[in-house]
């Protein structure tokens, strides 16, 4: 009954290989939407080897992540065909976060919460009790380059590249050194080897392929790394150059610091390592023709470059900027956005395979409109859902997704025709 079933159906007529091709084709709402349409295609839709080849294809068009509101315009304009910005609203969204491949994660007090803007999905592990510590009582000021996480934890968001899971990583120094790690698909923290020195926990760390990356400044300048397959520290060497303003990054799958320098002009240095040479080059010097009256208290963090080699880069006054490598043009394209990271379209799933008890699991989307739609989606809602809503252009998807089907049916059939004759 079920093959008959399946041989009037036209949906199984058109082979699996096929329907893959079709669908890494078509914008995400599209993919979101036909997931409903059958099991074959949901399954389709939600393996692994679909969303990392997808994912592949979106890193070749970067997006910038920031905290928005649909309910303003945007304040700035990108040229056509240069980059799209997709937005956060809700307060949460403005907490210090780590950021990869286009997942989320923001640590609270008692919990660290992973959410997937891509799916809507969003899975919370409580975190216990956050150790107490006086190391830092003895600052008084706020140094414009912290990004304090609950407890002073050192944290740390990353992918595994050889078993694809994502990890949250936790240190802490005082009274003793101290490490655990949760695997977000087992959904539970463990206990291993700490680290062999201090790192700053007030300055954000970065995954590059496989292992996170820390910047330690305060007591001798280095940087240390965690392969979070083996789970083992190593050292890695700083450049020539430093400052306290820098920020580490990943910027195209190599490992960056930005380092800006006042003197004798304000200038923003990137360099990039070679992870097989573990030396450092400088990609790009840019003279900052900005008027600002303390540059001093500036960083910058490097988001992403577009096909046509420009370089976007932010800073922490909300100033979002584009640099042209070939003219050596500096323009700031907007001057109040909150940028959080760049960004990737990531399809995959955050559903645990076995959910551990003490975690908090909810699918579910809600899709921001502008007035002029007449349709909105009403999937799952729930509060944390209502946290986080995540606001895209419209896009003719209807349209989209007829040409680009259209498209690839015709080629595949030209092809079997072909070898037919």
């Amino acid at each position: 009954m079920v093959e008959e079933e399946k041989t009037l159906n036209p949906i199984y007529i058109v082979p699996e290989d096929l329907l893959e091709e079709i669908f890494l084709r078509l914008p995400l709402k599209s993919i979101l939407r036909f997931k409903a349409v059958s099991k074959e295609w949901r399954s389709i839709m939600e393996s692994r080897s679909f969303a990392e080849r997808r994912m592949k294809a979106e890193k070749k068009n970067p997006k910038i992540l920031a905290v928005g509101d649909h309910r303003t315009e945007p304040r700035f304009t990108l040229d056509a065909g240069e980059i799209e910005v997709v937005c956060l609203r809700g307060d949460a969204a403005k907490r210090p976060s780590l950021t990869c491949e286009g997942l989320v994660c923001i640590p609270v007090p008692g919990c660290v919460n992973i959410l997937n803007p891509s799916t809507g999905e969003y899975i919370s592990f409580p975190s216990g009790m956050d150790p107490v510590t006086r190391r830092f009582d003895y600052i008084f000021f706020a140094a414009p380059w912290w990004n304090i996480f609950p407890g002073y934890w050192a944290m740390g968001f990353g992918k595994d590249e050889v078993n694809g899971n994502y990890k949250v990583v936790r240190m802490f120094f005082d009274p003793t050194f101290y490490c655990e790690i949760l695997d977000v698909s087992i959904g539970e923290w463990r206990i291993v080897k700490p680290p062999p020195y201090r790192v700053d926990p007030r300055r954000k760390s970065v995954c590059v392929n496989g292992s996170i990356y820390w910047l330690e400044m305060l007591d001798g300048d280095s940087i240390l790394a965690l392969d979070l397959h083996t789970e083992e520290f190593s050292d890695v060497p700083v450049p020539p150059e430093s400052s306290d303003l820098d920020q580490l990054v990943n910027l195209q799958n190599r490992l960056a610091i930005a380092t800006p320098d006042t003197v004798p002009v304000w200038r923003l240095v990137l360099w990039t390592l070679d992870a097989q040479q573990k030396t450092w080059s400088m990609t790009y010097t840019i003279n900052l023709r900005i008027r600002d009256p303390e540059p001093s208290r500036v960083w910058f963090r490097p988001l992403a470059v577009c096909k046509e080699g420009i370089f976007f880069f932010c800073d922490n006054k909300k100033r979002l900027f584009k640099y042209y490598p070939k003219t050596n043009e500096l323009s700031c394209i907007s001057s109040d956005i909150c940028v959080i990271s760049d960004f990737a379209e990531n399809l995959v799933s955050l559903r645990p395979s076995s959910p551990a008890s003490t975690s908090e699991y909810l699918s579910g989307f809600h899709y921001e409109y502008d007035a002029q739609d007449d349709v909105q989606d009403d999937v799952q809602g729930s509060q944390l859902i209502e946290k986080f809503r995540w606001i895209k252009k419209r896009i003719p998807s209807i349209l989209i997704t007829t040409t680009v089907v259209s498209a690839v049916f015709f080629r595949y059939f030209s092809v079997s025709c072909g070898s037919r004759h």
